[in-house]
C-alpha cells in the first residue's frame, strides 16, 4: 500500500495546553501526510497542500538532529514503519498523524495506525475534521485526537458553517469510539466573539476546547482572555484552555 507523505520526524508536541486528550509537551514522532482539501489563509504548511507537487519525502536519520534524508513518493507503509522505529528514543508518548490532512488518505492512514498499535504505540490523530465518513474509518485506533474547529476568518472553504458541523460530528465519532479528544480553535484578529460562542454551545458537554491565536500573533491578550471567558462561560470553567505553538519558541520541527 502506497501513501504521499511530507516528513517524518521526533519532536515535542507543542499545542493542546492542558485540556484532557492534548499531548503537550510529550516527545512524539510526526508522520505528516501531504495533501489538504481546506486552504487556511494561516496555514504554516502550504507546500504539502498539493499532494501530487510532493514528490519526494523526508526522514530524520537520527531522533533530533534535523538531519535527513529524502525518498521518492509514493511511500510504502512498509517504509513509514521503517522510518518510524528508526527515530523511536523509548521516550515516544505516542505517533502523531499531521498534515495537510491524513484523513484525505485513510486507507494507508489506517493500515499505518493499525501497524503502530500492534507495535505497542498510541495513535495520536490531528485532523481538520471535515471527513467525518473517513473519521469513522480510523476512530477505533485512534487513542488521543485534535479535531480543528475553523473559524471564519480561517477562509478555508465557502461552506464555513457547514465545515464546522461535520467538525462537530468528527468530535462526537471520535468520543463515542474511546479516543481522548479536545477541539483546537485558531483565533485571529478578525475572529468575531459570536462565533466564539457558537463553537462553545456546540462542544458543551462533548470535549473541551483550547483556544490558539494564530501565529505571529496578532492581538492583545485581553482580546484572547475574552474570548477564553465566553467560552468557559458557556461549556464550563474547566473544559477550556489557551494553546500556543511553542515548538516554534524552541526553534524545533
Amino acid at each position: 500500500m502506497r501513501v504521499i507523505i511530507a516528513e517524518v520526524f521526533n519532536s515535542w508536541q507543542g499545542e493542546g495546553g492542558s485540556v484532557e486528550g492534548s499531548a503537550f509537551g510529550r516527545r512524539q514522532i510526526f508522520v505528516r501526510f501531504a495533501g489538504c482539501d481546506l486552504h487556511c489563509v494561516y496555514c504554516d504548511s502550504k507546500e504539502y497542500i498539493d499532494a501530487s507537487r510532493v514528490s519526494r519525502w523526508r526522514h530524520e536519520v537520527e531522533p533530533f538532529t534535523g538531519k535527513f534524508k529524502y525518498r521518492q513518493n509514493p511511500a510504502s507503509v512498509e517504509e513509514v514503519t521503517d522510518a518510524i522505529l528508526r527515530l523511536d528514543t523509548g521516550d515516544i508518548h505516542s505517533i502523531s498523524y499531521t498534515g495537510g490532512e491524513p484523513t484525505l488518505q485513510v486507507k494507508p492512514l489506517k493500515a499505518l495506525m493499525e501497524r503502530m498499535k500492534e507495535l505497542g504505540f498510541d495513535n495520536f490523530l490531528e485532523t481538520h475534521g471535515g471527513l467525518p465518513e473517513m473519521i469513522k474509518e480510523i476512530a477505533t485506533l485512534t487513542d488521543y485526537a485534535s479535531v480543528d474547529i475553523k473559524d471564519e476568518s480561517a477562509r478555508a472553504t465557502e461552506d464555513w458553517k457547514g465545515l464546522v458541523l461535520r467538525e462537530i460530528e468528527s468530535i462526537r465519532i471520535l468520543k463515542e469510539a474511546g479516543a481522548k479528544t479536545y477541539a483546537k480553535l485558531v483565533v485571529t484578529k478578525e475572529t468575531q466573539l459570536e462565533n466564539v460562542r457558537w463553537y462553545a454551545s456546540l462542544l458543551k458537554d462533548l470535549a473541551p476546547l483550547v483556544i490558539q491565536p494564530r501565529e505571529p500573533i496578532d492581538m492583545s491578550p485581553e482580546k484572547l482572555m475574552e474570548f477564553y471567558r465566553e467560552a468557559a462561560g458557556i461549556m464550563g470553567r474547566k473544559n477550556v484552555g489557551l494553546s500556543f505553538q511553542v515548538h516554534k519558541y524552541l526553534n524545533v520541527l
